[in-house]
């Protein structure tokens, strides 16, 4: 497939993979830095390390399963029943998210900002699961038509 905008989602997706993993290193300096800058009290410096090291396994296999998906989606094997399990696990992390940032923004409101984003992002990638799903049986019904 010669899709540019694969390509380019493919390099994005691993350009994002990198740098989750190097702010994970990263983190315990930058919260430093973060802290000061704020003058925030232990209680957010806390919610937001947690609240980042809680969401970095969803966003890490959020990513593996978008290269996953993509990487079907050069080949030309776009509706398959993998591409739905894949966007059926991509939805969870982002409900996943959602959770770990709700459950710290008690302690640093502005990740609600998050939470509400990521459960948004969430419905809108069940959609067009969804639209997936009935793409599959429409075209399970046309192999089967003579």
């Amino acid at each position: 497939m010669k899709n540019k905008a694969v390509k380019f989602s493919l390099a994005a997706v691993a350009v994002f993979f990198a740098a989750a993993v190097a702010l994970a290193a990263a983190m315990p300096w930058l919260l430093n830095w973060y802290v000061q800058y704020r003058h925030l009290r232990d209680t957010g410096r806390i919610a937001i390390q947690v609240g980042f090291y809680g969401c970095l396994p969803f966003v890490l296999t959020a990513l593996v399963c978008l290269w996953r998906l993509l990487r079907n989606i050069q080949r030309e094997r776009v509706f398959l029943e993998e591409n739905n399990r894949m966007m059926a696990l991509i939805s969870w992390c982002c409900a996943g998210v959602a959770a770990v940032t709700l459950g710290a923004c008690r302690w640093y409101p502005p990740l609600g900002f998050v939470t509400v984003s990521m459960a948004f992002l969430f419905l809108i990638v069940r959609v067009v699961r969804n639209c997936f799903i009935a793409a599959i049986a429409l075209k399970e019904e046309n192999a089967l038509t003579i």
